[in-house]
């Protein structure tokens, strides 16, 4: 990606994802004219609406067009959510900040925090 990041899902999981799921991730676009400019993949949450995947082409970035699908979902889609997430904007584990990702994030007035994270070892089945 634009900012050196990779995605988490392949296209196979994703569907399988968006299948399981249907009323919980959507996909959001932005047009110019007829084409396919900017899109977000947004996995909701009562709480929540967490941005999974952004992205732009070439014309998209040239006209603003992902600031301003953002600024839509944020002010006319999902006011009402406590909380809209950029996701992370670390690499290696969330050992390395990738700070053109974090600065565009911070750009729409969005702030880090810290997430604790905890693993459960549960026994095979038999």
């Amino acid at each position: 990606g634009r900012h050196g990041a990779t995605p988490v899902h392949s296209l196979a999981e994703l569907a399988l994802l968006m299948g399981r799921f249907p009323d919980h991730i959507r996909l959001y676009g932005a047009y110019l004219g007829a084409d396919l400019v900017a899109g977000a993949i947004v996995f909701e949450t009562p709480q929540v609406a967490h941005t999974q995947y952004l992205a732009a082409s070439d014309t998209g970035r040239a006209a603003g067009a992902l600031d301003l699908l953002l600024d839509w979902l944020i002010r006319e889609v999902y006011p009402d959510k406590s909380c809209f997430s950029f996701g992370i904007s670390t690499e290696e584990g969330g050992t390395v900040l990738n700070e053109g990702l974090i600065a565009q994030k911070e750009g729409f007035g969005g702030s880090a925090f810290v997430h604790d994270f905890y693993e459960v070892r549960l026994p095979k089945p038999e």
